[in-house]
């Protein structure tokens, strides 16, 4: 069995770590080499890590490497160890024993292309996303397409997708990062960098795909400050708009559509819909909360 390089970029969140870790070591496929990238953690993890999991590299990066310069030098390192194949994996997402084996078994059957699981919420078992797409001429960076979810789960098969979501148990060939590059950090440090690098690869005609038989748990309760809308007052919504912890956040999100979108010089318009959008939902649930308290 080929070694599997795990790369796991962290900032704080010992707890999810710590589940994250635990998932891999009851991991049904056992040849793996799993790499933490800890850009910054000023909670236990520095710590904690190197005592409680000393088979982990224990990677050590600066806070301004973001998520994307934390997740290439993860990659960086696992490809100067040899790594023929790199699975990316945020601390807050929790394999299944058999995940990692089935993406395998996919990977040897698909040559160079880039296979993810279906992704579950942790805490409602909700289905969040099997496959995804894109509309950047209306405003929609991402488009979650999930009403293949229930039939496809178990199906032991291969969904053709348009895009996959973050880092979230992807099984991709280093010699994709070798042909076509790394995540973009100098343009996109955190929000944006993962949609931008599997669009590039699509351009390049490199098959991306949902196996439908391989799960992961996922944690959203850290994964951007855009979430749990209902629940911030105005001063809460509108940092969102400019925190780079938001994947909301106009700077990265005016970058991702002058990438991206399909009109030269009219990417603006992009952004303006996808902030109307956003700004709508906001209202809409901050009302309906209003309206249930009463």
């Amino acid at each position: 069995m080929d070694k599997i390089h795990i790369v796991i970029p962290v900032f704080n969140g010992w707890k999810q770590t710590k589940i994250c870790l635990d998932a891999l070591r009851a991991s049904l496929y056992r040849n793996l080499e799993i790499m933490v990238v800890d850009h910054g953690s000023t909670d236990e993890t520095k710590e904690a890590l190197p005592s409680q999991y000393p088979e982990v590299v224990h990677i050590l990066g600066e806070p301004t490497l973001w998520w994307t310069g934390a997740t290439n030098l993860g990659i960086r390192t696992a490809i100067d160890r040899g790594a023929k194949n790199v699975m990316l994996l945020n601390n807050d997402c929790y394999i299944e024993p058999e995940t990692i084996q089935r993406l395998v078994a996919h990977a040897q059957e698909n040559g160079e292309a880039i296979i993810a699981p279906i992704q579950i919420d942790y805490f409602t078992k909700r289905v969040l996303c099997v496959t995804a797409s894109t509309c950047y001429l209306l405003g929609f960076p991402t488009l979650i397409l999930p009403g293949r979810a229930h039939h496809a789960l178990n199906k032991k098969q291969l969904l053709p997708t348009k895009l996959i979501i973050g880092g979230r148990g992807v099984l991709i060939p280093a010699s994709i990062f070798q042909r076509l590059g790394m995540f973009d950090e100098a343009h996109l440090p955190h929000a944006g960098s993962d949609n931008d690098f599997y669009l590039r690869c699509r351009r390049q005609q490199v098959l991306l795909f949902i196996a439908t038989d391989a799960t992961i748990y996922v944690d959203n309760t850290r994964t951007t400050l855009a979430a749990n809308l209902e629940q911030m007052d105005l001063k809460q919504f509108l940092q969102t708009l400019t925190d780079r912890r938001s994947h909301r956040n106009i700077r990265d999100l005016n970058t991702l559509f002058k990438l991206h979108y399909p009109i030269t010089g009219l990417h603006h318009l992009g952004v303006a819909l996808n902030l109307f959008r956003y700004f709508a939902l906001y209202g809409w649930k901050r009302l309906r909360r209003a309206l249930i308290s009463r």
